[in-house]
């Protein structure tokens, strides 16, 4: 998963899939909110 990917260097990684993850829930929680509001 994600070795396409090259990391920044510092290991910060797992804040970037952190991060990402945080964005997608977000995104899925407005657009359940608009549909369903």
């Amino acid at each position: 998963m994600g070795c396409c990917n090259t990391p920044p260097p510092g290991g910060s990684k797992n804040i970037g899939l952190f991060l990402k993850y945080i964005g997608v829930l977000f995104a899925v929680i407005v657009f359940i909110t608009l549909v369903f509001g």
